[in-house]
């Protein structure tokens, strides 16, 4: 699919500054990624003392 949308142009060279991204596309590519990503952790937080998982966390990482 291929549309053409308006940008912030001011908004675009902020961010491909600070993530060294070269490109418009991969640029707005990312963005969406880490939008979901973060939208997916937040499904996460139903979960906090919930009793659903149990363990010691410490133990756990030390193994690896």
């Amino acid at each position: 699919m291929r549309a053409n949308i308006e940008l912030d142009d001011v908004l675009v060279e902020k961010a491909m500054n600070l993530t060294k991204i070269s490109t418009k596309k991969a640029l707005i590519n990312k963005a969406l990624e880490e939008l979901i990503r973060a939208n997916n952790l937040k499904g996460i937080l139903k979960y906090e003392n919930s009793g659903i998982w149990e363990g010691n966390l410490d133990e756990m990482r030390a193994t690896r």
